[in-house]
């Protein structure tokens, strides 16, 4: 199985963001069983998962390279803010020979073409579905418009030296939810090994045309299989429509047309809805509902809607590349699983496909939900299946939004806005409150709409001054845009970014930050399970740390 994710956490608040589209805000209500006055908090945004592009994933370059700069913390080596200490979010390869073609690391669709003189130079944003981004930065050529879709081996650009560069090379960034991640394990968890730092290594030919993605478009229910008999609880779903709309959310064409094969399959086992809904979110996570004819790097020889492998045990080719034949296969192994109902969908899914990442197909549940009551013209459907876990919204914001003038006292009336706000991991953007990202049990914001310490700092600073800080502590309280401000409480002003060090102040160790509001007093969003607050400065844990202070605002 393919389209594994590894979300690695860095100290809490640090490097943290999140990356949402828009889906149906009475969906979602529906969905989490928010109940109508919660749907009116504007802390519920009309957001919801994205969904993933599907498909292999290979290096960004092409023939014979070598990596010459890790990602991690280090002095920036550019002309521009050079010897600053500041994280290198991505690793620069270099190519040795050839034209120094640069390729898309995965399908996906361009979503930006920012231009940065005194950053990345010519940059191109491509976006994967689910969260997932990556990034090609200091290009020379750009050969993609926004709007276009990639896929894996398709050249986008030649490399360079654009921006703020010492020499010619690529800048490759991965980013899940907004979060920079190391590109190293992100390869090897698709079974790609990098060479060591000024190594050698050597990446596959440019792909210049897209590869097919083949499978029956007429397929029905094999007369060879036996039924069996349901097992489920949640009821059974309606015939498929008759008439299949052109699009359903994201998806549209044959994926639609797939999603029908999907839920007729499960039909014809007699399974329940919610069962069936399993196998349509599976397919999903695995090819974006495409028959694809192709695998990645953990699963080269994986094929078909499910990406099953070529191990026996999913049938023959011609199997796995059927669409009623491999979901058939499919829901008959997620029927091995015990108590499956009972579990988390993306569980359940998991114990059947053994994904790397247990909850990697929660982001599809909703879209699958939603797929399944419109080709079954069932609308009660979005009541009658439970969601994959609750979502709780923020409190209610303190009265309107104040307009920012880029004063101190704005920010701290933008971050005293949302006070009692509960904490979300990897949560809050430049708009507010935000789903958050899942790490771990412990560090899971994926059920609810709040702040993290560095989401509430990014938020409040951006509201007043315009200006976007990264979504960590750590250059929250280096970042050279703002003024370093001793730690004097006569020079302290209201607004002041404090970031707090426990190790002595030691690059990498800043892993809380609040704002300050005077009095010996800040505001913060403080750890999981708790609410944006405000705090005493003079306690022995924030007396004790060593402090960061910037001051972003004008006066």
């Amino acid at each position: 199985m393919t389209k594994k994710r590894l979300l690695i956490a860095a100290a809490l608040c640090s490097s943290l963001g999140i990356l949402l589209l828009p889906v149906l805000l009475g969906l979602v209500a529906v969905l989490f069983g928010a109940s109508a006055q919660a749907a009116q908090n504007p802390c519920y945004g009309q957001t919801g998962p994205t969904i993933d592009s599907g498909g292999p994933v290979r290096l960004p370059v092409v023939g014979s390279f070598t990596p010459t700069s890790e990602y991690g913390m280090r002095v920036n080596p550019g002309p521009f803010g050079g010897s600053v200490y500041k994280l290198h979010n991505g690793i620069d390869l270099v190519e040795i020979l050839g034209p120094s073609t640069v390729v898309a690391a995965k399908d996906g669709v361009v979503s930006a073409l920012p231009t940065e003189p005194l950053g990345g130079g010519n940059v191109i944003v491509i976006d994967h579905g689910a969260g997932l981004t990556t990034t090609y930065m200091h290009l020379s050529v750009r050969q993609v418009s926004v709007g276009e879709r990639v896929w894996a081996g398709k050249p986008i650009g030649v490399e360079g030296s654009t921006g703020n560069s010492t020499g010619p090379h690529l800048h490759f960034t991965v980013k899940t939810n907004g979060v920079p991640t190391d590109p190293r394990p992100w390869f090897a968890q698709h079974g790609i090994t990098l060479p060591a730092p000024r190594a050698t290594g050597t990446a596959p030919p440019a792909v210049p045309v897209a590869p097919s993605a083949t499978g029956s478009s007429t397929s029905s229910p094999s007369p060879t299989l036996v039924p069996i008999a349901g097992t489920g609880t949640v009821g059974t779903t309606k015939p498929v429509v008759s008439s299949l709309p052109a699009k359903v959310g994201a998806y549209q064409g044959e994926q639609v047309l797939n999603a029908a094969y999907v839920i007729k399959a499960g039909q014809a086992l007699g399974l329940d809805a919610k069962s069936i809904t399993i196998g349509v979110m599976t397919a999903m996570g695995e090819s974006s509902l495409r028959v694809l004819d192709y695998g990645d790097g953990v699963g080269p020889d994986s094929r078909g809607l499910f990406q099953q492998r070529d191990n026996g045990a999913w049938g023959s080719y011609s199997d796995r590349m059927n669409p009623t034949i491999s979901a058939t296969n499919f829901f008959k192994a997620l029927m091995q699983v015990p108590n499956y109902l009972s579990l988390e969908p993306t569980i359940a899914a998991h114990q059947t496909q053994r994904n790397a990442d247990p909850y990697y197909y929660s982001a599809f549940w909703a879209p699958a939900v939603e797929m399944v009551s419109v080709l079954t013209a069932d609308p009660d459907l979005l009541a009658k299946l439970p969601p994959s876990g609750p979502v709780t919204g923020c409190e209610n914001p303190q009265g309107p939004l104040p307009a920012g003038n880029g004063s101190g006292a704005a920010i701290v009336a933008a971050a005293s806005h949302y006070l009692g706000t509960p904490y979300s991991w990897g949560g809050g953007t430049i708009n507010g409150p935000s789903l958050g990202i899942y790490s771990s049990p412990s560090l899971d914001g994926t059920h609810t709409v709040g702040f993290d310490c560095s989401g509430l700092v990014l938020f409040a600073v951006y509201n007043s001054t315009g200006l976007q800080l990264d979504h960590s502590a750590e250059t929250q309280g280096r970042d050279a845009r703002g003024t370093t401000i001793p730690r004097d409480w006569a020079q302290m002003k209201p607004g002041d970014v404090i970031a707090f060090s426990q190790a002595g102040g030691a690059p990498g160790t800043f892993s809380h930050v609040g704002i300050y509001v005077g009095d010996h007093q800040m505001i913060h969003a403080p750890s999981p399970g708790s609410s944006v607050e405000i705090t005493s400065l003079d306690s022995a844990y924030y007396s004790s740390a060593t402090w960061a202070i910037k001051r972003y605002a004008a006066n």
